[in-house]
């Protein structure tokens, strides 16, 4: 230890230079300029022997201070430590269990941070329930934080923009309100990198965003294994919530207790509970059962504060409302010909929540649309569309499960609809009446026109009632599939799509799925997530009744996919969509192989041309659930019938 004697000068310009050569035997790494002017600005003239003393002692460890540390060597390492040195660990304030300087004593006698000082005189105000200082006192005897006291909160007017503000700081001698206050920039010890710091949590200060990422992300804390906010040290150093470090419950909701989704004084859940009791209430203050459904479907989403930025920001709200004081019947939304986007969306989100009737919300929809384009057609053929578009196109399109029109039957009615208009108003222009149409002019529109899979059809029908002569179309032979990519194309794309992470993990999957199986889009994107099982060294796939083993660079992605989805239920979509309650689209994979120069389609057919030349037509469409005509074309396009299939097999058998 250097002995320094009382009263010795430590000028500026020398007390810095020592202190620095102090610290640099101590292990701390930082500029020797940045410590010696650190040092002058913080340490106070009289208390700088003292400083040199404990700098120079044996005793002295600047990487395991304590709270009786000197507060000016606190106060100096601390400010080191925000400017990027090394080698320094402040002391541990027993109260928030965070790094800190400790230099306010509690009644106990030892030393705390600033912050709990202050947070003593603090409590959960009985009228706004924030935590504030309780200053002031309302009508009722109760202490109360300053705004809502009697007086509220004292305002004053900011000298660079102006706005009247509650709160301000200071800058040269003037008042600012914090929006033009310059925050200091510091360290963040989750990032590494110079940011505003948002507030001091677990080993350090922490900027905005990693502040709000360990808020939003509740956890099993290791003490107590309640789902909390681990944003606390425990005696071993370890992340834990605030009851197992000894703190008040900070981010705890202060209706439910909760601490997941965490949104302020409230929790999300509380929040989005009272947004839907204010928005989907009628005026008597009680709710339809449409939109109670809906109530109990947007509170059992995991993610609440996506929902509430909806209802606040989302162009839907109004229409709620409406929908809720019985003003507009909830059914009208599927009557719009030409929905927005956030009208399709609500669609989606009130059919998945129960609050419209699936079984006829496609033939609707289908329906408002059809009559909307009937009006493009020529007058005197309205009446006729509209009856062949009722009793023929809708009564013959296929059904789904729920017993609705499925995707693909509506499409096929849309063009079919589409072309009819086409060639009514084509017809008018050769100015030529329906029942005088002669084959020739039919002839004529296909050459111009793609018609063949819609027009024979109303042909037929409009003949059988005298509309028109009895014409035909001549029907086209059913084409063979393309295969237009190679061997080593697909074995290139499908290595592209194993190993390359900039391509989003669902379109992987998906792809990889499509181009070894050659299954359908659809089919692939209407997976749920209990078709894929985890027999631990392997991972199997049901597409029907049968596991298909993954092999090891589809079973990786899967398993990532899964592990992404861990909050879904299991009967969840593998892939979801932005829409509620629907899958992605297939226009979604199209738009991720367009840089990679190949097709769904493409994919499907070489995927297929491949399989069915190596394994017989039978066993792939028992395991993929195929129609086997559809691998036998594939079959002989390879030269592989495999005709001698049972043969060969009963003679292994044997």
């Amino acid at each position: 230890m250097t002995t320094i004697p009382r009263g010795t000068p430590q000028p500026d310009g020398v007390f810095g230079l020592r202190v620095a050569a102090a610290l640099a035997d101590k292990g701390v790494t930082a500029p020797e300029q940045v410590i010696a002017e650190a040092a002058e600005r913080i340490v106070r003239v009289g208390a700088r022997n003292g400083t040199l003393r404990l700098l120079t002692s044996e005793q002295f460890d600047p990487d395991a201070l304590h709270g009786e540390t000197l507060r000016e060597v606190q106060m100096l390492l601390a400010s080191l430590a925000r400017n990027g040195a090394r080698g320094i660990r402040l002391p541990l304030c027993p109260t928030c269990r965070t790094r800190k300087v400790v230099k306010v004593r509690t009644d106990d006698g030892q030393r705390e941070c600033f912050r709990c000082s202050q947070r003593r005189t603090y409590g959960d105000c009985p009228s706004c329930l924030r935590m504030k200082k309780l200053t002031a006192t309302n009508a009722d005897g109760q202490r109360v934080c300053q705004r809502c006291g009697p007086d509220g909160v004292p305002t004053f007017t900011c000298e660079n923009c102006g706005k009247i503000v509650t709160t301000v700081g200071h800058i040269d001698g003037k008042r600012v309100c914090l929006s033009c206050f310059p925050r200091r920039l510091r360290r963040c010890v989750s990032c590494g990198q110079q940011k505003k710091i948002a507030a001091n949590i677990l080993h350090g200060p922490h900027c905005f965003a990693c502040h709000n990422r360990v808020l939003r992300n509740a956890a099993p804390c290791p003490g107590c294994a309640e789902k909390r906010i681990l944003a606390f040290l425990d005696d071993d150093r370890r992340p834990c919530c605030a009851g197992c470090a000894g703190q008040p419950a900070r981010y705890a909701c202060r209706r439910c207790g909760s601490e997941e989704h965490n949104y302020g004084r409230l929790c999300g859940k509380c929040v989005l509970s009272d947004r839907c009791d204010d928005i989907l209430t009628g005026p008597n203050g009680e709710f339809l059962p449409s939109m109670w459904a809906l109530r109990g479907y947007l509170l059992a989403q995991p993610r609440p504060a996506q929902i509430i930025k909806w209802l606040r920001m989302g162009p839907s709200t109004d229409l709620l409302r409406e929908i809720a004081s019985e003003r507009v019947p909830v059914e009208s939304v599927l009557d719009v010909p030409q929905p927005s986007k956030p009208l399709i969306y609500l669609r989606t989100l009130l059919l998945d929540a129960g609050a419209l009737p699936r079984e006829t919300a496609a033939a609707r929809q289908l329906m408002a649309w059809a009559m909307q384009t009937i009006g493009g057609a020529p007058a005197e053929h309205r009446q006729m569309l509209r009856t062949y578009t009722r009793w023929v196109l809708l009564r013959r399109a296929s059904r789904d499960v729920a017993g609705d029109i499925s995707i693909g039957a509506a499409r096929h009615v849309k063009a079919s609809l589409r072309g009819l208009v086409t060639f009514l108003t084509w017809a008018e222009e050769q100015q030529t009446p329906m029942r005088a149409l002669t084959q020739a002019q039919i002839e004529e529109f296909i050459t111009l026109r793609t018609a063949r899979r819609w027009l024979p059809q109303f042909l037929a029908w409009a003949a059988e009632r005298d509309i028109t002569p009895d014409l035909d179309i001549s029907t086209l032979p059913r084409r063979e599939p393309t295969i237009s990519t190679s061997e080593e194309q697909l074995e290139d794309v499908i290595r592209i799509l194993a190993t390359d992470r900039t391509i989003a993990l669902d379109a992987c999957l998906a792809s990889l799925l499509i181009a070894v199986y050659g299954l359908p889009a659809s089919k692939v994107l209407a997976l749920r997530r209990n078709q894929l099982r985890d027999e631990g060294t392997a991972l199997d796939l049901f597409i029907v009744d049968r596991p298909l083993v993954l092999p090891d660079p589809i079973a990786v992605l899967a398993r990532e996919q899964l592990d992404l989805l861990s909050e879904a239920p299991p009967d969840g979509w593998l892939f979801p969509g932005l829409r509620p309650g629907l899958p992605r689209d297939p226009q979604y994979l199209s738009r991720r192989l367009r840089p990679l120069g190949v097709t769904i389609s493409e994919l499907q057919n070489a995927a297929r041309f491949r399989l069915a030349g190596a394994v017989p037509a039978k066993v792939l469409a028992d395991m993929l659930d195929f129609s086997v005509a559809t691998f036998e074309n594939y079959a002989r396009l390879s030269g592989s019938t495999r005709g001698d299939y049972p043969a060969l097999r009963e003679t292994s058998s044997r």
